[in-house]
C-alpha cells in the first residue's frame, strides 16, 4: 500500500526487478496511473526514480494544489479528493503518459491523505417520508484540535458529509462520548 500526503513531495517503494530479469527486457522510464475511488477517473505521472536496483524502486512524485499547475511528465500531479485510490505502474522504453505501450510491473491501493483536516462540515440527510434536508455544522474537535464526529445512532437517517474537498468519510477517529458533540452553525 501506498501512502501519499497532499501539497508534499511524497517517495515511496515498489518491490520490482527491472534491471536483471531473464525473462523480459526493461525500458528505462516508468509511468504511474492512479485511480479514484471516489470519481472513478485515472490519473498518470511520469514518477523520478530515486533508486532501481534488483530488488525495488523508489519513486518520487509532488503532488500540487490544482490541476493548472500540474506537471506530469516531470512528476508532479494534482490528485484529489483524499481517500482511497487504485494504482498501477507501468514500465515503459520512453516517457509517456500513455499506459497502453507500457508492460505493468506493480498495482495496489493508495491513500491519499489531507495535509488538514476540514473545517466545516455539512451534513445532508434524508429520512423516511421527509424531505431532503441540509444543515451546516460547526465539527468538534478533540484535544489534538482534529476533527471527530460521534453519530447520534438514530434511525432511518443516511448520513454524508461534505468538506470543500470532497467528500469527508474518516472513522479512524474515535471520539470520547462525554466531550465531543457537533453544534448546529447559525
Amino acid at each position: 500500500m501506498i501512502n501519499l500526503e497532499q501539497l508534499a513531495s511524497n517517495e515511496f517503494v515498489i518491490y520490482a526487478n527491472t534491471i536483471d530479469n531473464d525473462v523480459q527486457e526493461f525500458g528505462d522510464y516508468f509511468l504511474i496511473g492512479f485511480q479514484s475511488g471516489f470519481t472513478k477517473e485515472w490519473s498518470y505521472v511520469i514518477p523520478f526514480v530515486l533508486v532501481r536496483n534488483t530488488r525495488f524502486l523508489k519513486f518520487e512524485i509532488t503532488l500540487v494544489a490544482n490541476i493548472s499547475i500540474e506537471d506530469p511528465s516531470n512528476g508532479e500531479i494534482y490528485l484529489s479528493p483524499s481517500g482511497n485510490w487504485d494504482y498501477k505502474i507501468w514500465n515503459t522504453d520512453y516517457a509517456t503518459l500513455d499506459p497502453a505501450i507500457g508492460t505493468l510491473i506493480d498495482s495496489g491501493q493508495m491513500i491519499l491523505k489531507d495535509q488538514t483536516p476540514p473545517e466545516v462540515i455539512f451534513e445532508t440527510f434524508v429520512s423516511a417520508n421527509e424531505a431532503l434536508q441540509s444543515v451546516i455544522f460547526v465539527p468538534a474537535t478533540g484535544p489534538d484540535e482534529t476533527v471527530v464526529y460521534q453519530s447520534n445512532n438514530e434511525g432511518l437517517q443516511s448520513y454524508v458529509y461534505y468538506t470543500s474537498n470532497g467528500i469527508w468519510n474518516n472513522t479512524s477517529n474515535v471520539p470520547e462520548a462525554d466531550q465531543n458533540e457537533w453544534e448546529e452553525n447559525v
